[in-house]
């Protein structure tokens, strides 16, 4: 009966120990999926275009490039009172058609349409910033 319950004992500390092991290896997997994860997000990188294609002075526009699925986000931005949608469109169009020369992409799609939204910055003033979404292709 001793003899049992010393092997019962020593069954259960191995099973102990391998499901301990088991669960320490399921906590690194998870974090080297996170790893994994972190590049993707950190490939995408801020362009800032040196001809912006608009007359407005305040205009500002900047692009959100990932090479890894050839997404680009273009953010148009300027104070609401000067905001035109049209030379918005504009300025994107011509934007999109300089990097496509300078990164040797074919064409372009949208997968969003624009959007428009107004937030206030640091001065309290009102900015219009107009955003377009599209998916390059070679």
């Amino acid at each position: 009966m001793k003899k049992l319950l010393v092997l019962c004992v020593a069954a259960l500390c191995v099973v102990g120990t391998v499901f301990a092991d088991d669960a320490k290896n399921s906590k690194e997997t998870e974090e080297t999926f996170d790893l994994l994860k972190k590049p993707t997000d950190s490939l995408t990188r801020t362009i800032v275009p040196e001809d912006i294609h608009s007359t407005n002075k305040t205009a500002k526009v900047s692009l959100e490039y990932t090479p890894l699925t050839d997404e680009v986000r273009v953010f148009y931005s300027c104070l609401a009172v000067s905001f035109d949608q049209g030379e918005a469109m504009n300025s994107v169009i011509g934007v999109l058609d300089d990097f496509k020369k300078q990164n040797q992409y074919y064409s372009y799609k949208y997968l969003q349409r624009d959007s428009v939204r107004y937030t206030q910055d640091d001065h309290n003033l009102k900015i219009a910033v107009y955003e377009s979404y599209v998916k390059m292709s070679r």
